[in-house]
């Protein structure tokens, strides 16, 4: 019996995979998304961190794209949104803290407690982000143009400064003149360096608050409550029942279009030929052909461990190879026995509305760089930046009656320790996380009743995450844009042909937005229409290869 034949197969069944699934399959094609693990999601998929105790490596959708929400009917297929008020809340050491409610007026209001100044100061920073977005002309809904394009968009020398400044200064810099309290800095660097091996004197940290207004830039929003209209991320919502309620919703859409979906079931090899991708061999030896490959998986995994070295020009191997990953993130997980109780919360309303929407912290600047700097030399941080959620409070069913669950993501902890190793390590910084937590939550330790670790290698074992890396690679200017994956193939195309990339290492990166597997999705679409053969990309790397094999120059 010969292999099973479908027109699309994607590599792995996280998010960004079934998005592109979703897509190809309302284009008429027969789909198979093929998922390792016994569950399709990824990190965004669910987990039972114990008996009862319901998450996910991710905690938030704070970047999916409601037009992808729309086009492939999520609401329809059971995805709901609770949305907190307040959506974050962030606490610092002198019993003051940041709200971000979504009543403007309220947020005013708890700004003019940090700095009467920063009022104005703080809105026209993000005004001004947004302006600047739109004048680069840059859809997140489209392949990259090259940062040597965006210049040249650029119309005025203030503009040539704005461009400077959020391309190649850093985010303490540009806080620094224009913020006065050190704690509302706090607030907005962290979105600056989340998720990046970086600290606020990192160069190019702020292209992070870019994503939105770029996400705005690239469509008309006609909606007054549209959260990507709110500075803090967060206010998209979140998913009723957790996390994993996103990919089901995906999964449940791309079957009604007659797609399938297979788990434990991984991918050993990507198969090539003369005349590009043919299929794939999964580890237990069968064979699937397709006219194309869509990967959801790290570049790195796709083209170095999937693909014979053979199919590929030697130097794009090489650089390939060179992709630096440089991951740091760490994940806590706890089952509590009641409420946790914020210090900063002053009745027992603010108790349940703090404890029902996410947090953050990290109390300033300073704090921030250090934990960076910990993490550059190969330690794990004494001061850890924290992202936390307790979805219990707002969606009872994810913990046993009358208990919780706090998820929690940190960061700087490097993949690579200077001294000792995770096996060793793991327990000991994630005790030392929960007790860096208490003066924030007093009642924590006696709520706690089970803990769960994961390190940056547990990330990557379980979920694929190279070195810890969440986004598949710093998301950072000389990172993205056209040069995400690499300058030359920022357009989900790989040098074989057929074969793309769908995942967080290409364009416009992570965040949960969906958004590779919708461009890159969107790309094959159009290839198949105009004919693979008609692509001059890989005309061109099918000639260097046989100029290589007749004895000629060798692949570019």
């Amino acid at each position: 019996m010969g292999a099973k034949t479908y027109d699309a197969i994607i590599v792995g069944g996280g998010h960004n995979g079934l998005v592109a699934a979703g897509y190809l399959a309302r284009a008429g094609l027969k789909v198979v998304v093929l998922e390792r693990r016994g569950v399709v999601g990824g990190p965004c998929g669910p987990v039972e961190y114990f008996p009862g105790y319901w998450g996910a490596i991710t905690n938030s959708p704070g970047s999916l794209e409601p037009k992808i929400v729309q086009d492939l009917e999520l609401e329809r297929f059971g995805l709901q949104f609770v949305r907190p008020d307040p959506s974050m809340v962030m606490p610092f050491p002198s019993g003051r803290c940041f709200v971000a409610w979504r009543d403007k007026a309220k947020v005013v209001a708890k700004i003019r407690e940090f700095s009467t100044h920063d009022v104005a100061s703080y809105y026209k920073l993000f005004d001004d982000l947004q302006a600047f977005a739109n004048k680069l002309k840059s859809s997140l809904f489209e392949s990259p143009p090259s940062l040597t394009q965006l210049m040249s968009r650029m119309e005025t020398p203030e503009d040539e400064e704005a461009f400077a400044k959020i391309m190649f200064g850093s985010i303490k810099d540009m806080l620094d003149e224009r913020l006065e309290s050190e704690e509302l800095k706090a607030v907005v660097a962290m979105l600056a360096v989340m998720h990046n091996q970086a600290g606020p004197s990192t160069p190019g940290t702020p292209y992070m608050l870019l994503q939105r207004p770029l996400s705005l830039a690239s469509v008309s929003v006609s909606a007054e409550n549209d959260p990507r209209l709110q500075p803090m991320r967060g206010s998209t919502g979140l998913p009723i029942g957790g996390m994993g309620a996103i990919p089901r919703a995906m999964a449940r859409s791309l079957e009604s279009k007659g797609g399938t979906i297979r788990t434990n079931a991984g991918v050993a090899e990507i198969i090539t030929g003369t005349s590009g991708v043919e299929g794939v061999v999964l580890t237990s030896g069968e064979r699937i052909a397709g006219r194309i490959v869509l990967s959801n998986l790290n570049p790195r995994t796709t083209l170095l461990d999937l693909v014979q070295s053979s199919a590929l020009p030697a130097e794009f191997t090489r650089r390939v190879q060179a992709l630096n990953m440089r991951g740091s993130a760490f994940k806590v997980a706890l089952a509590l026995d009641d409420l946790p109780r914020f210090a900063v919360a002053r009745n027992d309303e603010e108790v349940r509305q703090f404890a029902g929407c996410q947090f953050r912290i990290a109390p300033s600047m300073d704090y921030l760089e250090r934990a960076y700097d910990d993490c550059k030399y190969g330690r794990w941080s004494e001061g850890p930046v924290f992202w936390g959620l307790t979805p219990s409070v707002t969606d009872p069913g994810l913990a046993p009656p009358g208990k919780h669950v706090m998820s929690i993501n940190i960061f700087h902890a490097p993949y690579r320790l200077a001294q000792g190793d995770w096996s060793a390590e793991c327990d000991r910084f994630g005790q030392h996380c929960i007790d860096m937590l208490v003066p924030y939550i007093p009642n924590l330790k006696r709520i706690v009743s089970r803990v769960r670790f994961w390190s940056p290698q547990d990330l990557e074992n379980e979920y694929g995450l190279i070195e810890g890396n969440i986004s598949h690679g710093d998301m950072v200017p000389g990172r993205m844009f056209a040069m995400r994956p690499l300058p030359g193939w920022a357009e989900y195309r790989t040098p074989i042909k057929g074969l793309y990339l769908c995942g967080s290492g290409v364009w416009p990166g992570g965040l949960v937005s969906g958004l590779p597997g919708h461009n890159a999705s969107h790309q094959a679409i159009r290839d198949l229409k105009a004919g693979l053969d008609s692509i001059p990309v890989w005309r061109r790397h099918e000639e260097a290869l046989e100029l290589a094999r007749v004895g000629g120059q060798g692949a570019p």
